[in-house]
């Protein structure tokens, strides 16, 4: 009888203290309105293709790259922008044009083209500190929503002199399968032409191989290149990785088979984000399929693993884990103050790591910030990023492509400078 009523006394308690909810007209004290730092300019409007690699001239030239697999749909994958609106092949339409096609079926398979003269799959351009335009040339393009492996000529690194507007290329390196696999995908590039401790003398590149897991140091002088980091941890994507775009967890095939978040995208999730150190002592990076941040010194980089056994050891020993990050990030860029700046595509901003404390900070943030690639410091001090919606291309979306024209070309104004080594 007990239990009875003092269970009837706790119904009634309940029954007696039910609220009704009515939406209210009032806000809570703090709601997110998506914005945070300095004003972010729209300078382009890309009304075609979406943009990759961006880079700008002392003079206000703007290069910019478009990845491609169908030359009928997109002649240029290397262009000038002119116009707010409009690009226009570079160096020519001709040299966007290899005269045997994209593809080459002479093996029995499909592969990119093993055309070292012509553009095939550019993928970043950079100037250096003499205004020379380096273009990077997967030489892998894309077909049935994934990239052909490569074949022996066809990725290259070029270079062209701005000063002189010569369309022809003064320098074109191509790599040895020892030093570039057919999966191998040549992502972003960095130079230091300060460096003499190459044989030549003449500054070194270092090359962020997202599909082979990597990082490619070539000698500018010579020619020649070697391969580091090769396959470890630190280059390599993270299993399972699923970021967070616009607030939708997003796989890149489907639901049901996430083994890895970017094994079809991106050159395979690797060692993407990619900047040198202002004093030119230290590569940063991160894998585009994880939250982490690496440093390398370059000095034990520089050194030929085929002519020092150990120098593969004392490369992976200098590597330092940074900590994460917050997010995944695609492309990253450093100033003359030695801040590292990280694109965040799942927290549509760009922030900033600083080496000094270890901290990481947001620099700049708006939902017009929908997928920033390259991020890329030009002289008027602007920090310039291209947004091209990656995550909602086909190979993230079963197969159909969700991404809305136009695509952009941001900026913000910063403190630093462009980065010159040499």
């Amino acid at each position: 009888m007990r239990f009875a009523i003092l269970l009837y006394s706790v119904l009634t308690c309940i029954l007696v203290s039910a609220v009704k909810f009515q939406p209210l007209s009032e806000k809570p004290g703090l709601v997110d309105n998506g914005t945070f730092g300095p004003t972010l300019e729209v300078v382009h409007l890309f009304q075609k293709e979406p943009p990759i690699g961006i880079t700008i001239s002392k003079s206000g030239r703007a290069f910019v790259t478009f990845n491609r697999g169908d030359l009928a749909e997109n002649p240029i994958t290397l262009g000038e922008i002119v116009s707010p609106t409009e690009e226009v092949a570079f160096p020519s339409a001709e040299f966007n044009t290899p005269p045997e096609g994209l593809v080459n079926t002479s093996s029995g398979r499909p592969l990119g083209s093993s055309d070292s003269k012509h553009f095939i799959n550019v993928q970043a351009v950079v100037i250096d500190s003499r205004e020379r335009l380096w273009v990077l040339d997967t030489g892998r393009p894309v077909v049935d929503g994934d990239n052909l492996l490569a074949a022996l000529g066809g990725p290259k690194l070029m270079g062209f002199d701005l000063e002189s507007n010569s369309t022809i290329p003064f320098t074109i390196i191509t790599f040895p399968e020892d030093v570039l696999p057919p999966t191998g995908y040549l992502n972003d590039v960095r130079f230091d032409l300060t460096s003499s401790l190459t044989s030549s003398g003449k500054g070194v590149a270092y090359i962020a191989d997202s599909g082979g897991f990597g990082i490619i140091v070539v000698d500018l002088g010579t020619g020649k290149s070697w391969r580091h980091l090769d396959k470890l941890h630190s280059v390599s994507p993270r299993s399972r990785f699923l970021p967070t775009l616009f607030g939708i967890p997003t796989y890149s095939s489907t639901p049901m088979s996430p083994a890895l978040h970017y094994e079809n995208a991106g050159g395979g999730g690797g060692i993407d984000g990619f900047a040198i150190g202002a004093d030119g002592k230290h590569l940063y990076f991160t894998p585009l399929a994880s939250r982490d941040l690496y440093r390398i010194e370059t000095a034990p980089l520089l050194v030929n693993p085929a002519e020092d056994k150990l120098a593969f050891i004392r490369a992976a020993n200098s590597i330092q884990y940074l900590g994460e990050f917050g997010g995944q990030a695609d492309g990253l860029e450093t100033d003359s103050a030695g801040k590292i700046y990280l694109s965040s595509p799942e927290h549509n901003s760009i922030n900033t790591f600083d080496p000094s404390t270890g901290l990481v900070s947001p620099f700049v943030r708006s939902p017009i910030i929908a997928w920033p690639d390259t991020l890329s410091v030009a002289d008027d001090s602007f920090i310039y990023a291209t947004l091209n919606q990656l995550w909602l291309s086909p190979g993230f979306q079963n197969g159909t492509d969700k991404r809305v024209k136009p695509f952009a070309l941001v900026r913000a104004k910063i403190d630093g400078q462009k980065v010159k080594l040499g």
